[in-house]
């Protein structure tokens, strides 16, 4: 390899590594979360029915269910977190009920447990900057036209109250 070549290559280099600076690292931390607070978010979901049975008189089925969060201003608590939940849904006559838990995951990774019924979910602890949070998140269901292949799909808006001890 000539000097030239040398040159070319060690400075591609160099260039390399202030683009991986620039880029491909991530800020050293997150908007600090309020210790205490409301906030007030969007959840869309796809729901992938595990199992289910019908006897005629009432139903049941397991789901799996995912989502994505949007704080309703844009950015905020429980904006942009990922959402894993499974639950149980039983219906008779025109009767619904849901029981099931929730992980909320943010960009660093960090998550929130909650379990939740027909009316509220129950913030249960966290990890990270979520560490020893409590609280409640009222929330009401839009349910949308059912993604292709017959997975439901929802929006469900959240009102969040927590504390963080």
């Amino acid at each position: 390899m000539d000097f030239l070549e040398e040159r070319c290559r060690h400075e591609i280099d160099a260039r390399f590594d202030g683009c991986r600076l620039m880029f491909c690292t991530s800020p050293a931390s997150s908007v600090e979360f309020p210790k205490t607070g409301e906030a007030e978010y969007d959840t869309y979901y796809v729901d992938n029915v595990v199992a289910k049975i019908d006897s005629g008189v009432g139903a049941g089925a397991i789901v799996d269910e995912t989502g994505v969060t949007r704080n309703v201003k844009g950015e905020g608590p429980f904006h942009d977190m990922s959402v894993h939940c499974l639950y149980h849904w039983s219906a008779v006559e025109k009767t619904n009920r849901f029981n099931g838990s929730c992980v909320h995951t943010d960009k660093d990774g960090d998550n929130i447990f909650g379990t939740f019924d027909d009316k509220t979910t129950t913030l249960i602890g966290g990890t990270g900057k979520y560490k020893g949070i409590t609280g409640t998140i009222s929330y009401t269901v839009r349910e949308l036209h059912d993604a292709f292949g017959g997975r439901p799909a929802l929006i469900a808006n959240h009102k969040a109250k927590w504390e963080i001890k």
